[in-house]
Order: C-alpha cells, then sequence, then structure tokens
C-alpha cells in the first residue's frame, strides 16, 4: 500500500514540475536558515553538558548585600576551609586566570592565554579526562607543576606526549622552569572552562600580595578574586551546604551582613548568570528566544508558499482526485497521498538544506559575532534536530491540501465547482498578507535597530568622540616615561592616563554615607584616572577644578564628582565639601562612563597610579598617521619585545554597538530571505492564476480591455495585500521594538518613515515579483485564449 502512495506521489510531483521546482527553492532556503539557528541553539543549550559531574557541581556566588550585585570573586582561603568544615564537599578549588604568562618556545615568547591557577581536585570537579599522566590527587601540589592541554603540547613539542619534559615560562615577570606532569584533552567549546594549562594556585598569590600591600592573600577574607568550584558528595543536599556557607559569613568576615555566599549549579552558569558580574563565559536567553522566533517565521513563510501554491495547483488536480473518488478513494486515502507528497519534498529538500547550512556556516559566524562549530558530541541531537523539523515542516505543509482537498465532493469536482469559491479565495489572499507582514516587520525592526546604532555612534557622549587614540599600556612602569614621549610630539594636544579610556568598558562601585541622612548609603561609580585625563578628554567642568600635579593633596584626598552624583548625595556647595577622607574640588558635567545602554551614573573621578593602564591622546586631525608611526617607534624603544595597542576612539564606540549593527545585518538578512522564499510562492501564485484566468483575459481583450488594464488587475490586487500587511505590522513592531529599548537609556523614536520605506519596498518587490506572468497574459492572442481549456 504504501509503496502504491510513494510511486503516485513521485509520479504527481514531477508532473507538477514548476510547483515542485518553487516549493524546493523555498524550503531550501527556509530549512538552511533554520538548521543554521538550530545549530546555535543546540550549542547553547549543550554548555557544560559535556562534564559528567555537572548536577553535583557548584561556583560560589557572593552577594554584596550593599551596592546589590553578585559576583563569582570570592577569597582564596574560601575554598580550602569549605573542604576541611563541610563534609557534604568532596572536591574543592578556586579559580584564576593568570593574566601574564608566556612560553618560552627557541627565541621567542609566546603569550599563552587560558592559564589557571587552581588546586589538583579541578580534575575531578570538571571531569577532565588525563591523555598522559596519572592523577593521584595530586598533581598541582607543587608550584613547578604544570598540566597543558594535549594542542598546546602539540604546539610546544610537536608532540601529544609531554610529561617529564620542560616548559620555561613567564609568569608575572618572573621566569620559572615547570615540569610538565599531566596532559589532559582539550575539552569541548561548550564548556565554559577551557584551559590551555593548569598550574597551582600559589603562583598567582605574590602578584596579589604586591598589588594589595599584603603578605598573605591567600588567608585575606577581604580579598574576593578567585572563583570558587566545588564538587558535593553523593546524596548531599544543596540547601544544607549552603546553610552553613551562612555561618561563614559571621565566623570569618570583617564585615557582618554586608557579604553572603550561596551556590549555583554548573549547569545554570552559561545561561543563568545575566545577573551575575564575571569575566566567564555568558549565554542570553534573549538572544536564543529571538533567534529561535526568526526561524518560525522563516519556516512559516516557507509553509504558507506551499500552501498558497497547493491550493493554485489544485485546480489541475480535481479531475484526478473526482476519478479516484468516483472508483471508491476514501477521503482517508487521497489524504494519505497529498500528506506523502509533502513529506517526500521536505525529506528531498533535508541534503540540500544541510548543504546550503554547511556553505552558509563561515558567514553565519561572522555575521552572529560566534562560533557555530559542529561539535562531535552533539552531531546525534544535531541530525534528530534537522530530520524532526524536516518531517514537521513537511507534515504541516501538507496537512491543509490533505483536508480540503480530500473533502471535496464529486459531484462539484465533476462540475468544476472548485477552488475558484470566495472562501479558497479568502484563505489564499490571508496566507498572502501573512507573509507580508512577517517580512514588514523585519524591515521595520532593521530600520528601527539601525537608527538606534547611528544615534549611538553619532551622539556626543559628552567627551570628545574623535581625534583621540587610547594606547593600552599593560606595563605600569613604562606608562610614565611613554606618556611623556608622547607629549613631545608635536601634533599631540594633550594626553593623559587612566586605569580604563573613555567609553569604559570596566567598572568599580564605592558606597558613601549620604550628605543629610548618614544612615543611607549612595552608590557611586570610581573611575581612576591621572592628571591631564578629563582635560584630553574634553570632559566639560562645570565648576571647581581639575585635577593638579603640583597639589599634593590631589593624589592623596581630592575628588571630582559628577553632576548626577551631586544630586544623589545631596550636596548644594560642593567644593571644599567632603565625601569621608575625599574633598571635592570639582564638578564636572555629565557623561557617559559607559554606553548608552544605563544611565550616567552617580560618578566619583580620583588620581591613581596603581590602575593606570591606557593613554589618551587629542592630536590634529591631519596628523594621525605621522603620530600612529612615532608612537609605534617610541614604544619600541621602551618595550621591543612586546607590541603596542592603540585604538581610536571612534573604532571603540563602534565596538560598543557592534550588537546594535550585527542585530540590524541580521534582521536585514533575515527579511531578505523572507521576502526571496514569500516572492518565489508570489511568483508561482501569479504563473497559476494567469493560466486559470486565460479564458477571462481572452474576453476582456475582445471588449476593448487594453494591456495595461490587464496587467493594472494582477498588480492591484497585490498593491492591496501589501497596504494591509503594512498597517498590520505596525502595531507588533511598535511594541517588539520598544521592548527592545527599553534596554537603552538614550533611544532613538520610532518615526513613521520607517513604515513608509517599509511599504515603498515591499510594494516594488512585489511589483516586480507579479509583473513577468501578468505582462505575459496581457499579451496573449484572444483567440488563443478563448480556445483555452
Amino acid at each position: 500500500m504504501f509503496r502504491n502512495y510513494l510511486k503516485t506521489a513521485i509520479r504527481n510531483l514531477r508532473n507538477n514540475i514548476t510547483f515542485t521546482l518553487i516549493n524546493t527553492i523555498g524550503l531550501s532556503i527556509a530549512l538552511a536558515a533554520s538548521f543554521i539557528i538550530v545549530l546555535f541553539v543546540i550549542n547553547q543549550l549543550s554548555f557544560n553538558q559535556c562534564h559528567k559531574n555537572k548536577e553535583s557541581v557548584y561556583r560560589v556566588i557572593n552577594h554584596y548585600i550593599d551596592f546589590k550585585s553578585y559576583m563569582t570573586g570570592t577569597p582564596y582561603v574560601l575554598c580550602e576551609t569549605i573542604k576541611e568544615e563541610i563534609p557534604q564537599v568532596s572536591k574543592a578549588s578556586n579559580l584564576q586566570n593568570t593574566r601574564s604568562f608566556s612560553i618560552q618556545l627557541q627565541d621567542e615568547s609566546i603569550n599563552t592565554k587560558r592559564v589557571f591557577g587552581c588546586q589538583s581536585d579541578i580534575f575531578d570537579i570538571f571531569s577532565i579526562p588525563i591523555l598522559y599522566g596519572y592523577n593521584n590527587g595530586k598533581l598541582l601540589d607543587d608550584l613547578q607543576a604544570i598540566c597543558i592541554s594535549e594542542s598546546m603540547a602539540k604546539k610546544i613539542f610537536s608532540t601529544s606526549n609531554a610529561v617529564g619534559k620542560e616548559v620555561i615560562a613567564t609568569i608575572n615577570e618572573k621566569e620559572i622552569a615547570f615540569n610538565v606532569v599531566a596532559v589532559f584533552k582539550d575539552l569541548p567549546k561548550n564548556s565554559t572552562f577551557r584551559p590551555n594549562c593548569l598550574i597551582s594556585g600559589l603562583n598567582n598569590i605574590p602578584r596579589m600580595n604586591k598589588h594589595f600591600s599584603t603578605e598573605h592573600a591567600e588567608s585575606n577574607w577581604d580579598l574576593d578574586f578567585w572563583t570558587t568550584w566545588i564538587k558535593l558528595a553523593d546524596g548531599s543536599n544543596q540547601e544544607e551546604v549552603t546553610k552553613q556557607l551562612k555561618e561563614f559569613e559571621s565566623k570569618y568576615l570583617k564585615d557582618k551582613g554586608q557579604k553572603a555566599y550561596s551556590l549555583q549549579k554548573l549547569s545554570d552558569v552559561y545561561l543563568n548568570s545575566e545577573h551575575i558580574q564575571s569575566n566567564d563565559l555568558k549565554g542570553n536567553w534573549n538572544s536564543i528566544k529571538i533567534f529561535i522566533a526568526i526561524a518560525i517565521a522563516i519556516i512559516l513563510v516557507a509553509l504558507i508558499n506551499y500552501v498558497i501554491l497547493s491550493t493554485a495547483v489544485s485546480s489541475n488536480r480535481s479531475t484526478e482526485i473526482g476519478i479516484r473518488k468516483t472508483f471508491g478513494a476514501a477521503n482517508k486515502q487521497v489524504s494519505l497521498q497529498f500528506l506523502t507528497e509533502s513529506l517526500i519534498l521536505s525529506v528531498m529538500v533535508l541534503p540540500i538544506a544541510i548543504l546550503l547550512m554547511i556553505l552558509a556556516r563561515p558567514y553565519a559566524e561572522n555575521l552572529f559575532e560566534t562560533s557555530l562549530p559542529i561539535i562531535p558530541g552533539n552531531m546525534v541531537y544535531y541530525l534528530l534536530a534537522y530530520l524532526f523539523l524536516s518531517i514537521f515542516i513537511g507534515f504541516l505543509a501538507g496537512l491543509y491540501t490533505a483536508l480540503g482537498l480530500s473533502r471535496l465532493k464529486v459531484v462539484d469536482i465533476l462540475k468544476v465547482k472548485i477552488v475558484q469559491g470566495n472562501k479558497k479565495n479568502f484563505v489564499r489572499s490571508s496566507l498572502i498578507i501573512l507573509q507580508l507582514i512577517i517580512f514588514c516587520f523585519f524591515v521595520a525592526c532593521a530600520f528601527v535597530i539601525n537608527a538606534q546604532y547611528q544615534l549611538a555612534i553619532s551622539k556626543n557622549p559628552g567627551f570628545h568622540n574623535k581625534n583621540v587614540l587610547l594606547a593600552n599600556v599593560r606595563n605600569r612602569e613604562l606608562l610614565k616615561p611613554f606618556l611623556n614621549e608622547v607629549r613631545q610630539h608635536s601634533s599631540v594636544i594633550k594626553a593623559g592616563g587612566a586605569a580604563s579610556g573613555l567609553p569604559s568598558y570596566s567598572s568599580a562601585t564605592m558606597m558613601f554615607p549620604h550628605q543629610q541622612n548618614k544612615e543611607e548609603k549612595v552608590k557611586v561609580e570610581g573611575f581612576f584616572v591621572d592628571f591631564g585625563f578629563l582635560e584630553t578628554m574634553g570632559v566639560e567642568l562645570k565648576e571647581g577644578r581639575y585635577f593638579k600635579s603640583n597639589n599634593a593633596n590631589d593624589t592623596k584626598s581630592a575628588c571630582i564628582l559628577n553632576e548626577t552624583a551631586l544630586k544623589a548625595f545631596g550636596i548644594e556647595n560642593a567644593i571644599g565639601n567632603k565625601l569621608e577622607t575625599y574633598e571635592i574640588i570639582g564638578v564636572v558635567k555629565d557623561f557617559y562612563l559607559h554606553s548608552f545602554h544605563t544611565e550616567v551614573p552617580p560618578l566619583m573621578i580620583v588620581i591613581t597610579e596603581n590602575y593606570l593602564s591606557q593613554i589618551a591622546i587629542q592630536y590634529h586631525e591631519e596628523s594621525k598617521e605621522a603620530l600612529l608611526s612615532y608612537l609605534h617607534a617610541s614604544w619600541n624603544k621602551l618595550s621591543p619585545d612586546t607590541k603596542l595597542e592603540v585604538s581610536t576612539v571612534e573604532d571603540l564606540i563602534k565596538q560598543m554597538y557592534a550588537s546594535e549593527k550585527n542585530k540590524f545585518t541580521i534582521v536585514s538578512i533575515f527579511a531578505f530571505f523572507t521576502m526571496l522564499i514569500a516572492s518565489f510562492g508570489l511568483f508561482g501564485l501569479t504563473l497559476f492564476i494567469a493560466r486559470s484566468r486565460t479564458k477571462e483575459i481572452g474576453i476582456r481583450k475582445v471588449l476593448g480591455c487594453s494591456e495595461m488594464d490587464i496587467i493594472y488587475s494582477f498588480v492591484k490586487t497585490n498593491i492591496v495585500f501589501v497596504t494591509i500587511a503594512c498597517i498590520l505590522s505596525i502595531p507588533i513592531t511598535n511594541y517588539a521594538m520598544n521592548i527592545w529599548l527599553k534596554d537603552y537609556a538614550l533611544k532613538t523614536d520610532i518615526e513613521w518613515s520607517f513604515y513608509t520605506f517599509t511599504f515603498l519596498i515591499a510594494s516594488i518587490v512585489v511589483i516586480i515579483t507579479v509583473l513577468t506572468h501578468s505582462y505575459r497574459a496581457s499579451k496573449l492572442d484572444p483567440v488563443k485564449s478563448l480556445r483555452y481549456e
């Protein structure tokens, strides 16, 4: 029985070749786009699923109560204390990224990323497979022990088995001879923890001691700069462990009630950490939802195409259905025949869509600004998802046609009373309008997103947003000498250092009592600068003065506030007033420290020498290239082994809003795909309608109707559809874009011109699509048209 359905389905698809080709193209594009999104979604959802112990592994979260913020930073000593005092914890390790780590390879020094200081328990917590060496539970107990990934071993030693070999490395400006004690397998890309090298966490302690002017950072409960991971023993209760962590707050912390520890599951780390401040990889549920919605919209357009074309060609199938029913075919059999055809078409399209997806994947990675790896461990999920999606689409696409045509009565079929009814035309028109609504929505959203991007990069943020260079100088000892060299160049107007330039990607918060109500605390953001930085960046002074290098108090106890901070503290006479030990010497006008996503925070600006890492250079516009050459040459004299990183403030601002630009590109491309798929359907529909109206066109031409009138009759209906679709898309677009714009403190207006341009674009595409067949139909010979059956 099934073989007969299959043979008939293949024959019908071959006989209706135009219908088959148009739907094949539409479904291939829709499925390929959907497969890329499925790849992205599966990779996101599978993060950290590669770890066997994921349900018993937790990260300790530090809640700063006064600051109302959550961070992953915890003290080094917390790890050992947890192991000693909480019996439910079987393994514990803290992690800290070793920022300054380079390996000596022959005559070259290679900066190595993702080098972590930790404890030996890390191998059991994250189930890291060891290829060479033996996990005796003490791999990293020796300060000179190092464990490296397989790829790192091949890079350094050109072999995987590097156990027992020596690695000369510079860590925190100190050269150490490490001994390779184990080589571990590279962790998959869907893991938030993917180290290249692992060393003892004690190697980072001298740097922390020096940085914070202390002697025992490893036992200091106030230094929250390590991420603590634990593994619970079988049968342990998370809530019970959390209660015991609460006891640490009163037992070990100086400021009681200021901090609170809690646990977060490893499986929740990637997609449920938006409220937690950390440097770990983070996913975004909103991105997943947006991409799923886009995939559904594109698939919906392809499904609508199939239904529209199926109903359009149903008149050609009416005789076949009537004859089959006359010979005893039941409604169920006719339905199964149409469903079989639809399923065969969707399965036939599957390999084409996968091929298109593979070809488009590199471009999609650039577009999404994220890696879209085909992870071997997820291969089964990919294939099952792709197969299910194809079959599901095939089933849905054929369902309407199967149910509709199978119920036709034999008498109506033989009297040729199908497909021309008002009900069918209404359904078809509604589906066309729905397609156009989706297209108009994408196009209008693209206009809004682009307007927000243009506003962000062109709006004055309150400081110089052009003709400023920002040079990263990570060696603080060289910053002052380099800054002096910079100031000597004739094209430099002003120059000054800062911990982080403008716009800033980092943040530091502090708490001070309110001026009138001392019990009330005000949260302010700290901004650390050197002399001359504010003047260089053009931050406008409202009252008071800037910092002066010849004033000794400015380095120790002076601060400058912004206007928002004055309001927050309730300060009326600012100059000379004090915030605890800081004297207010100036007030600057509000400027956007970060991006336009956030409001201008209460800001306290102070002088520092310990955290300087960036130099801002204001220059004459015409001398940029000469200045860049001078900067690199001057830096090479001071530090020939390192490269100077220089960016323009314009580039940094564009990078800050790169996601908006990408969203505009993504939405525009999907709008193009939506219209492309819809255009194929509209093209095919016009073809079939033109054929069905052949005799009507002949009669109209005999009665004196002109060719332009006939073309107009085709175009008019579709322009009406576009108008209705544009009107209906307006409230949907407004709703969606207003939700999206809530993330911005400074937002663009949704203008009516966006919808006007959307209508014009949709109209032009639709007119071009239907014009070909309507023009050919208008040129038909009336005599031949009247003979047409």
